[in-house]
Order: C-alpha cells, then sequence, then structure tokens
C-alpha cells in the first residue's frame, strides 16, 4: 500500500476511534449526579473488586493452555509459559492500538521458541482459528442468552431484529465453515469466489484463507477439539464471573440480589459491542455498554452504573498493563518494538 494511502487509512482509523471513545464518554456521564457518582465510588468495596484480579489472569492462562493445545502437533515443544507471555503481550498492545495483538503476538512466542520450530506464520494460522472459535463462541452465548431473555436488546431500535436475523445464519455459517475450510473444497471455493477481484486482493485473500487452513489443519485428533472446546467454554466462563462478582463491589448489587446469568447478559452485550466497534482497550464501548446493561437488567442507579463499569474496566485494563509491563522489562522488549512488529506484519 503506498506510503500515502497508508497515511489516509491510519487518519481514518484514527478518527473512527476518537469519534467512538468520545460519543461513548458523553453518553456514559450524561444525566450522572456526580454528588451520587463521588459517593458511589467512595462505598464501592475494593477488596471485592480487587478479587477479580485472579480470574482475569486465569482466563489469559486458560487461553495460553488452549493455544498450546492447538499447536500440539505442529510445534509440541512450545511452552505453556511463553504462551502466556505472548497471550498477555498481545493483550497488552490491544490496549494500545485494536487487533494489534494478533500481529504481536505470534512474533513474540516465535521469537521466545525458536528451538521449538514455531514461526510467525503457523503461529498467526492458529491465532486467525482462535479468533474465529471466539467468535462463534460469542454468537453461542448470545443465541442461548436470547433463549431466555427474548428482550436483551429490546428498546434499541431495529437493532433486535437485526440480531436475530442475522445470528442463527452466522452460527449454522460458522460451524459449516469449521468442516469445509480445512478441506481441499474449501481451498477451491475460495479460489472460485475470489477470480472477479483484482489480482493484489485476490493474493491477500488467499493468503489469509491458506494461514486459516493451516490453523484448522494443527486440530487433527477429538481429544484435540474437545479440549479446545472445553478450554473456550472455560474461558467465557472466566469472563463472565469478575462481571458476576464487581455487583458486589457497588451500593447497589448486593441489594439487587444478582445472578450468574445477569453476568452472562452483560457480557453478551458488552462483548458484541466490542466486536462491532473495537476501541484501544475496549475504552468508551465497554462503558456505555457495561452502564447500559446495568441499568436495565439489575435497575442500577446511574451513578452506581457509572462506578460499575469504571471499576470493572479500570481493575481489567490494568492488570493487563502491569503484566505486560513486566513481560517487557523481564525480556527487554519494548513498546516502539512492539509497535514496530505490528507495522511491519502488517504491511
Amino acid at each position: 500500500m503506498p506510503p500515502s494511502r497508508q497515511r489516509l487509512v491510519l487518519i481514518a482509523k484514527t478518527a473512527t476511534t476518537v469519534l467512538i471513545i468520545g460519543v461513548s464518554a458523553y453518553f456514559f456521564v450524561r444525566n450522572v449526579d456526580f454528588g451520587e457518582l463521588k459517593e458511589s465510588f467512595r462505598s464501592a468495596d475494593y477488596v471485592v473488586a480487587l478479587s477479580i484480579i485472579p480470574l482475569i489472569l486465569l482466563s489469559h492462562y486458560v487461553r495460553a493452555h488452549r493455544w498450546k493445545v492447538m499447536l500440539a502437533y505442529i510445534h509440541p515443544g512450545v511452552g505453556t509459559w511463553n504462551l502466556f507471555v505472548g497471550v498477555m503481550l498481545g493483550y497488552f498492545m490491544n490496549n494500545i492500538i485494536p487487533r494489534s495483538g494478533e500481529l504481536v503476538r505470534p512474533y513474540v512466542t516465535a521469537d521466545r521458541e525458536r528451538a521449538a520450530g514455531a514461526t510467525f506464520s503457523s503461529l498467526f494460522g492458529t491465532i486467525v482459528i482462535e479468533r474465529f472459535i471466539d467468535t462463534v463462541a460469542l454468537l453461542a452465548v448470545i443465541a442461548i442468552v436470547l433463549v431466555f431473555d427474548t428482550a436483551l436488546f429490546s428498546g434499541i431500535a431495529g437493532f433486535e431484529d437485526a440480531v436475530r436475523g442475522l445470528l442463527y445464519p452466522m452460527i449454522i455459517l460458522g460451524v459449516l465453515f469449521l468442516f469445509v475450510a480445512p478441506s481441499a473444497l474449501g481451498h477451491r471455493i475460495a479460489d472460485l469466489f475470489t477470480r472477479p477481484f483484482p489480482e493484489r486482493f485476490r493474493e491477500r485473500v488467499m493468503d489469509i484463507f491458506t494461514k486459516l487452513q493451516t490453523g484448522f489443519r494443527a486440530i487433527r485428533t477429538l481429544r484435540q477439539a474437545t479440549i479446545v472446546i472445553a478450554d473456550t467454554i472455560v474461558i467465557n466462563f472466566l469472563y463472565m464471573v469478575p462481571l458476576y462478582v464487581m455487583f458486589f463491589a457497588v451500593r447497589s448489587g448486593p441489594t439487587l440480589h444478582p445472578t450468574l446469568f445477569h453476568a452472562v447478559e452483560v457480557y453478551a452485550i458488552t462483548a458484541l459491542a466490542y466486536a462491532v466497534a473495537p476501541t484501544p482497550g475496549a475504552f468508551g464501548v465497554f462503558h456505555i455498554t457495561a452502564r447500559v446493561a446495568t441499568m436495565r437488567l439489575l435497575h442500577f442507579s446511574e451513578a452506581d452504573a457509572v462506578a460499575y463499569a469504571t471499576i470493572m474496566h479500570f481493575i481489567n485494563y490494568t492488570t493487563v498493563m502491569i503484566v505486560g509491563a513486566v513481560f517487557i522489562f523481564l525480556f527487554n522488549l519494548s513498546t516502539k518494538s512492539l509497535l514496530g512488529k505490528n507495522r511491519s506484519t502488517s504491511e
């Protein structure tokens, strides 16, 4: 891509991100009584709030374990600890530039696992599949929630019908894709559908598809597939539990008797919003959707909903940034070098 065009794309992405964060921040604090908000922060139970840190770290460690299982046949010698380092540095970078961690993670891990023969391409292929699995899992969570709460997205004009109209077909297509993509038929279909497009675009699509196939072929046995599915369920569960625990850190929570299902609903809403409009560290997007969800589902006061979203996000974000910074220091890396790897890989 020419430098001038790259610059325009970067400016457009940055402007869009700033706009999303700005609009979200405005609606996040709109109509909030700042006196009540101060009291919500003052009365919050920070011991309860801080208790979610081990759960956050455990969710990332399980993600590293799932990655190791996916690599069992193509790179059997990789260590779970190095994969965990890669995962944390990936999230560290996502907190600065959305999605950049998906490029930084295989780069860092390949550097640390050279003895095991790990390469950027093979690692990136499994990350692409991992993201695909996570997307299908999120859609499945939303589908299950909608079975029990048909009004989950009610009140948002047109959104509920759009979700229902797209959700189930996307899950079906996703499951079909899991079976077709690894096969020779899948490659032929991709080749056929990309022929009408410009050669450069076609090459990039086929390159991505080749990485997808590499990632899919890494899962060769029923045991692998079973563990990957089990780990995916555990990861999503560990994302939901901190949301549940945090209910009890603000004044409204204990008096309203929240349930784990409420946390599942909050997770479905916030995760879907971030998937649609990713921002660095989910800034703005998480805050406004968590506020709306807790007020609508649990009837939190405006001040407590804002306090809940702010404390939850701060602890999650800070945990990742501190652990990531520690790894950067221990392994003599720098944010600048990680940003350089992201740019060189994406070009």
